[in-house]
């Protein structure tokens, strides 16, 4: 039997936060996040160029990311799905993008977060990108230019810092805040 290849995939990364999940609203937090956080979220790479939200002729909130992944330049409007204080999921449905700087094609991209309680006061944010894309550029994007591999260290770079910044912004009445609510990996299972 032979199986269709499928145009589409998926890489996910996880960090845990030293805050209560019932603190955390991601939905609040994107609505809320400036462009100098967005680009602070890839330090080691700079991949993060541009965010901004705003409203779209008939009144929905879109958030524009223009950002770099391995050989792949990308402009998503992303559009929401679900905004909720412990998941938000984004689609960006025509994302343009420039691979290796003259390639231009379009992409379905997705952006999922989700923030889950983990043993006593901490929460492990979760951040899952997705695309979907024309199965010939899908085979060139990744046998040819190994995009798998570059949305993973992108994935993995990002997620953290994401996860800090919303820990941020739910915390940021609190009398002790801090710079930093992530914590060591094997600190929590």
């Amino acid at each position: 039997m032979i199986q269709a290849q499928t145009n589409q995939q998926e890489v996910e990364y996880s960090a845990i936060l030293d805050v209560p999940a019932s603190a955390i609203d991601l939905a609040g937090w994107i609505r809320n996040f400036k462009p100098d956080e967005y680009r602070a979220c890839t330090p080691a790479t700079g991949n993060h160029f541009f965010m901004l939200g705003y409203l779209d002729g008939d009144g929905n909130n879109i958030y524009r990311n223009d950002e770099r992944c391995g050989p792949v330049w990308m402009v998503q409007l992303y559009r929401e799905s679900i905004m909720e204080p412990h998941h938000v999921f984004l689609v960006s449905p025509a994302t343009r993008a420039l691979v290796l700087g003259f390639w231009p094609m379009r992409t379905q991209v997705t952006w999922d977060l989700t923030a889950k309680p983990v043993e006593g006061d901490k929460t492990r944010f979760t951040c899952r990108i997705g695309y979907r894309m024309n199965p010939i550029y899908y085979v060139l994007a990744r046998f040819f230019l190994a995009i798998g591999f570059f949305m993973e260290a992108h994935c993995e770079e990002e997620t953290p810092h994401f996860a800090n910044f919303a820990a941020r912004f739910a915390m940021r009445n609190a009398p002790d805040r801090r710079e930093s609510y992530l914590l060591p990996k094997n600190q929590v299972s």
